[in-house]
């Protein structure tokens, strides 16, 4: 049935991502494509908890709701918990966006009206509204497969995605990092990945590092999460302290939000700063596999693929990450590319729209 009055569904909505950093920023367009169709309608957004600090300085979100798989919310008793919490609220509609049987079974559970998510999985008949997108084939972006769910609540064409974060103002602490920092602009470099993707070796990240000393004035901030220091403190190893500074585990995710909207670049693979960085249109240049799953064409900054950098290779269509025949695709990328692309075009970019100073 199509739903096309907005009078219909200006009411109260859920969206659901609960997995990681990345895959939860790629899904807060749908929040802004909402809040355009539906401005007085009621946003819920039910996230883990570690990412709900970052979520609260996105505009257009009513209420954040968490989950907590590992506590309240474990097992099947923890999910009886879930449907009843969500209940009392009253939704019109909740969008699933990252599928997951207990939380497919929590909506039906709650009984919500409008219940939206993939149709590919064995407990999609609890769902009102199947949507029958394979994401594995890699068609679009992330960014477009998640508002693909939205088409039945968007009388006219799925808008492309759009970030709407609050205004961004300097806390107490933001002064005090500013002190230590030995330039006017920095330099972000995010060496780790999960081991989610493929991703440049120490090497590479040492050169990067090397290059950016001595083209710019800036301060490199090697960033990272706990269990990264020890390859940071190899990056850093033997440059000056006072030009490379990890910030490694100091701050807060709200916080490293902040230092990546205010850098003047960020480098790095396919991870969760990427992304950060491109919702906040942070500059970015970014290292990528060129075949599925990984292939930036779905996980890429969406506004800036013009700077994406793979690896120039015969590929399979598909990447088998722990097998692949290269011993790691980025690896193949020249000390010759990484230094072109990174001086003769990305910090070339930069530097003609720095206004200069008077």
């Amino acid at each position: 049935m199509s739903r096309n009055t907005s009078s219909e569904y200006d009411k109260r909505f859920l969206l659901i991502r609960t997995d990681r950093i990345g895959d939860t920023i790629l899904t807060l367009p749908a929040v802004t494509a909402l809040r355009k169709q539906y401005p007085e309608a009621f946003i819920a957004f039910l996230a883990q908890p570690y990412t709900i600090p970052l979520i609260e300085q996105y505009a257009g979100i009513d209420l954040l709701l968490d989950y907590q798989p590992a506590g309240r919310h474990k097992g099947w008793q923890g999910i009886r918990q879930l449907s009843h919490e969500l209940q009392e609220h009253n939704f019109d509609v909740a969008l699933l966006l990252y599928p997951r049987a207990e939380l497919a079974f929590a909506l039906f559970s709650a009984k919500i009206p409008v219940r939206i998510s993939t149709g590919f999985r064995w407990y999609s008949f609890l769902m009102t509204e199947r949507i029958f997108e394979h994401r594995k084939d890699c068609k679009k972006h992330e960014a477009e497969y998640n508002l693909s769910l939205l088409k039945s609540l968007l009388p006219n064409q799925i808008p492309p995605p759009e970030y709407d974060f609050k205004e961004w103002i300097a806390e107490p602490w933001w002064a005090g990092f500013q002190q230590e920092l030995n330039a006017a602009k920095y330099v972000i470099l995010h060496p780790g990945s999960g081991a989610s993707a493929p991703n440049l070796n120490l090497e590479q990240y040492r050169l990067i590092t090397r290059l950016l000393l001595e083209n710019t004035d800036w301060t490199v901030l090697l960033t990272g999460v706990y269990g990264e220091e020890n390859l940071v403190e190899k990056i850093a190893a033997n440059f000056p302290e006072k030009r490379v500074k990890s910030i490694v585990g100091r701050f807060s995710l709200a916080e490293i939000f902040s230092v990546i909207r205010n850098a003047s670049l960020l480098i790095t693979s396919s991870t969760g700063p990427l992304h950060l960085a491109n919702a906040a249109g942070t500059p970015l240049l970014g290292f990528f596999c060129p075949a599925k799953p990984h292939t930036p064409k779905r996980w890429g900054p969406y506004d800036q693929q013009e700077w994406v950098v793979t690896p120039k290779l015969e590929w399979p269509e598909i990447c088998e990450l722990k097998y692949c025949p290269h011993g790691g695709c980025l690896q193949q990328l020249s000390e010759q590319r990484i230094t072109e692309v990174l001086c003769e075009h990305r910090l070339k970019n930069i530097q003609k729209k720095i206004k200069p100073t008077t």
